[in-house]
């Protein structure tokens, strides 16, 4: 099974996001599978610095003649990524919800900790493990990664919760006010 679509919606009466992972079926089944789990706003802004830090270390693991200029590269790579994505009309997809079995239940995975595993040219490896132990492996290429960081950063804005979620901008170059000629 892989990857066949991504949801995120925030859950108002859950004070939390909802990711939904659609997977690809295996050809006898009727039903297609996804995984759901709950992110919260504390673990979001744990996450979001640490993820944009393995973002970097990925990006100077597979391009070391970027090592300089990650924050730059990473910030054009999203943008390229995120106009193939809403080019390509994956942005404005419904999720197909009809036809789809929970492979974790009724109840979404509440995640507590998420771990990066970096390897050259591999998909950057998420694990997420949930409060009752249950692990999900997410592999992402670098157009599911920026697609994932532009649904976090549009829904975290949509949520309110105020941690204003940006992908890094380049230092722009500034001579500080006390150092005159």
């Amino acid at each position: 099974m892989h990857l066949e679509q991504l949801n995120l919606s925030y859950s108002a009466n859950e004070d939390r996001i909802l990711v939904r992972i659609g997977l690809s079926k295996a050809e006898a089944d009727e039903t297609k599978p996804e995984i759901q789990f709950f992110l919260t706003r504390r673990l979001l802004e744990r996450f979001w610095p640490v993820f944009l830090d393995a973002i970097k270390s990925h990006l100077r693991l597979n391009r070391p003649e970027a090592a300089f200029a990650s924050e730059e590269l990473i910030n054009m790579e999203h943008q390229e990524m995120v106009q193939n994505i809403t080019e390509s009309g994956n942005f404005g997809q419904e999720y197909e919800a009809d036809n789809r079995t929970a492979l974790n239940g009724e109840k979404p995975y509440l995640i507590t900790t998420i771990k990066f595993h970096l390897q050259k040219d591999a998909p950057l490896w998420m694990q997420l493990f949930s409060e009752s132990g249950e692990t999900v492996d997410l592999k992402l290429n670098s157009e599911l990664l920026h697609g994932f960081c532009k649904l976090l950063i549009d829904l975290e804005k949509r949520s309110g919760w105020g941690l204003d979620l940006v992908m890094p901008k380049s230092e722009e170059m500034s001579i500080p006010a006390h150092m005159l000629n």
